[in-house]
């Protein structure tokens, strides 16, 4: 049975004409890198994952996985699990590519140290602009609000955080330890957690701004997300991996948000301090190291 170098995974519910747009670039410019294509069909109710199955299905490096509405992070999950490669890179379904991209992102993995490589981001929608939304990303303030970071020339370098739109790791490392948190809520965060648990557990995360993925930046998302879930995340962020100190200024800083008294106690009542216990009693590097070393302002 084949093996590829690298699993591609794409979690995606009601693309529409994104999905196929985007394997096909992936298609396009995968040339040099033996990859498989998963494809983690998570609920869509909308035309998007049959036109890729007329159009790619009887491409062997592609593969459809039904999923049940999991949300991002389950679906990677997911995705991962099903994955035979050496690698695995997660992308989001509505990107363009350019050549070289995997080569790019899988060469800092030989570094045994690096856990976790991102690219740089550019609009989807100004097919000639320069990268403008960032590479990596930061917490602003203690609310855990998410900063793009500007690009910089030159090779692969650490970064604090990446978001969830793209992102490369060798394959047991995921499974081990940088697996998404089921405890997340739907969407939202997941990708900040995840990069924040490399370096904890000891590996550094990092971007390569050569590659350059053109993203839809959306303003909307094609399906229903509650708006407080999104703080339930941060929450539950805080409440896994921070002191009890920094974990209160968090708390404080978005006790006013609408329905953060019932997010606060949803998270009282999940498996967050069993968690909590589980990771304390792995990781290499504390928080406070993490936040000064990022000069991270939380």
């Amino acid at each position: 049975m084949r093996t590829p170098s690298v699993s591609i995974v794409i979690p995606t519910r009601n693309e529409g004409d994104l999905l196929a747009f985007t394997v096909q670039w992936i298609f396009r410019t995968g040339d040099g890198v033996d990859f498989e294509i998963i494809v983690i069909n998570d609920g869509s109710t909308d035309a998007s994952v049959q036109k890729l199955f007329e159009l790619y299905g009887r491409d062997p490096r592609l593969k459809i996985v039904a999923g049940e509405r999991l949300g991002p992070g389950g679906a990677r999950n997911l995705g991962a699990s099903e994955a035979t490669g050496h690698y695995v890179l997660f992308i989001d379904a509505h990107c363009q590519t350019p050549p070289g991209w995997l080569q790019g992102m899988l060469t800092p993995l030989a570094d045994s140290s690096v856990g976790m490589v991102g690219c740089a981001f550019a609009d989807l929608r100004d097919p000639f602009a320069s990268p403008s939304a960032g590479a990596g990303c930061t917490w602003g303030s203690a609310a855990l609000d998410m900063v793009w970071l500007s690009p910089r020339a030159g090779v692969a370098y650490d970064v604090p955080l990446l978001p969830g739109g793209c992102q490369a790791l060798r394959r047991d490392d995921f499974l081990s330890f940088a697996y998404y948190d089921l405890g997340m809520s739907h969407i939202g965060s997941e990708g900040e957690e995840q990069a924040l648990r490399c370096w904890l557990m000891g590996y550094r995360v990092l971007v390569e701004s050569r590659v350059v993925v053109r993203h839809l930046f959306r303003t909307n998302i094609p399906y229903a997300v509650n708006a407080g879930k999104l703080i339930y995340n941060r929450l539950r962020i805080a409440f896994v991996h921070f002191t009890p100190e920094r974990c209160a200024r968090v708390v404080d800083a978005l006790k006013n948000v609408p329905q953060f008294s019932e997010q606060l106690l949803e998270l009282a009542a999940s498996d967050a301090l069993k968690q909590r216990a589980s990771w304390a009693a792995r990781r290499k590097a504390s928080d406070d190291w993490f936040f000064e070393t990022f000069r991270i302002p939380a």
